[in-house]
């Protein structure tokens, strides 16, 4: 009961930290590509420091046995860490043990790592595409960052979260394109659901203000926004799906376990430090000249990039091991309910009535598509009651690993 209400903690937390962009955004006298620059800047920064899954691009680190790396030819390694009797066979004694580039590479290696499958992690073909996947999934969160300052500069936070908050809706009609997974009929209802709300949002009409110059823009840029969340949202179930799913919605061959275990995939933080440090290359020649900088605004974009984007997105990551999709989603609602009312009380915004009344409609869409995608018949079934419990159990459960694994002393009854 204590983890489930830390995670719900966390969960509440995060929301209201996602929820403070709009109004920091607008605080701000930085222009958009600055504000966007910059707080991507602290983001990667504190992401790739302090999480070292954030710099497996290509899901490296902790590599199996029987990989192509492990596999490479020549003597077998056996790496100690002050140069025991392991190493490369034949190789000077312990005393000497500094001049085996094996053992250095190993003395320097992080806990799981593979000292041979770091140097070679490009021949292996399933990397490869891990690397892709981060990339292509880290470009279109680069422009969800981008696409996100630049409409908050333009229109109300209001249009602008509500317009991002219809990325369910690109879900739901890209995913059998892009992912091949087959969508239950009840989950197509919402389509229209999430189209009327966007349409609200749209046009809901906001007068031009000190806040929002030019809100017709800014809705353009907010709906392009959430297509590019949209996917992003697709590149970070592509990657973590097991195998077994992404074979029966569309590939040949038997699925199995086994490949499931052994299968790479780039962990969903690297994609998010992967988009920050392309906003911050994509963003740092537009924002010059940068000329002087108040130490206020500073302020306001060192907040956003560690507690707004790093900070939240952690805490996500880790409610989302605990917490099931329909309460994680409810709880997030958060961001899209205060963001409006925090840019009411600081900037004096005031949205129109049916902004509010598309934003309702999207959320309730939001809640009501998460509570039936978990029974929806695309996803693959388990074929037995035992393996419905290690379906429904989290990742992290042993005894799912090791039923994976095909450890002994789990049996599968048909």
């Amino acid at each position: 009961m204590r983890i489930r209400t830390a995670s719900v903690l966390q969960a509440v937390v995060a929301g209201i930290l996602f929820s403070t962009g709009g109004a920091a955004v607008k605080a701000t006298d930085l222009d958009a590509w600055q504000v966007a620059a910059m707080r991507s800047v602290v983001a990667a920064a504190a992401l790739l420091i302090a999480i070292p899954a954030a710099r497996r691009w290509s899901g490296g680190g902790g590599g199996r046995a029987g990989s192509t790396c492990a596999r490479s030819a020549g003597p077998k390694r056996v790496p100690r860490w002050a140069g025991g009797s392991g190493g490369r066979a034949g190789s000077t004694g312990a005393a000497v043990w500094w001049r085996d580039p094996a053992r250095r590479r190993a003395a320097r290696a992080e806990p799981g790592d593979d000292p041979e499958g770091a140097a070679v992690w490009w021949r292996n073909p399933a990397r490869r595409r891990a690397l892709l996947l981060t990339l292509g999934t880290g470009c279109c969160y680069c422009l969800t960052l981008v696409l996100f300052v630049h409409a908050n500069k333009r229109t109300t936070a209001a249009e602008t979260i509500f317009l991002q908050s219809t990325a369910p809706l690109f879900v739901l009609l890209l995913s059998p394109l892009l992912l091949r997974e087959r969508l239950a009929a009840r989950q197509l209802l919402f389509v229209p659901l999430f189209g009327a709300g966007l349409v609200m949002a749209f046009f809901g009409g906001a007068d031009a203000g000190a806040s929002a110059p030019d809100p017709r823009t800014g809705n353009v840029l907010a709906a392009f926004c959430g297509l590019a969340y949209g996917l992003t949202l697709i590149g970070l179930r592509a990657a973590g799906r097991p195998l077994t799913t992404a074979r029966a919605s569309g590939r040949s061959g038997e699925p199995s376990a086994a490949a499931d275990g052994d299968a790479i995939r780039p962990p969903g933080i690297a994609a998010a430090a992967c988009g920050n440090v392309i906003v911050c290359l994509a963003c740092l020649p537009a924002m010059a000249p940068l000329g002087s900088v108040d130490s206020v605004d500073l302020l306001i974009v060192a907040g956003l990039g560690l507690f707004q984007v790093a900070f939240a997105y952690v805490l996500v990551s880790r409610a989302a091991r605990i917490l099931q999709a329909p309460v994680l989603a409810l709880l997030l609602l958060l961001e899209p309910a205060l963001s409006p009312f925090w840019a009411m009380w600081f900037h004096g915004e005031q949205p129109h009535f049916l902004t509010w009344l598309g934003g309702g409609i999207v959320a309730l869409a939001t809640v009501l598509l998460a509570t039936v995608a978990r029974s929806a018949p695309g996803s693959v079934r388990p074929r037995s009651a035992k393996q419905s419990v290690f379906a429904a159990s989290s990742p992290l459960n042993p005894l799912r690993r090791r039923h994976q694994a095909g450890a002994p002393g789990t049996r599968r009854r048909s």
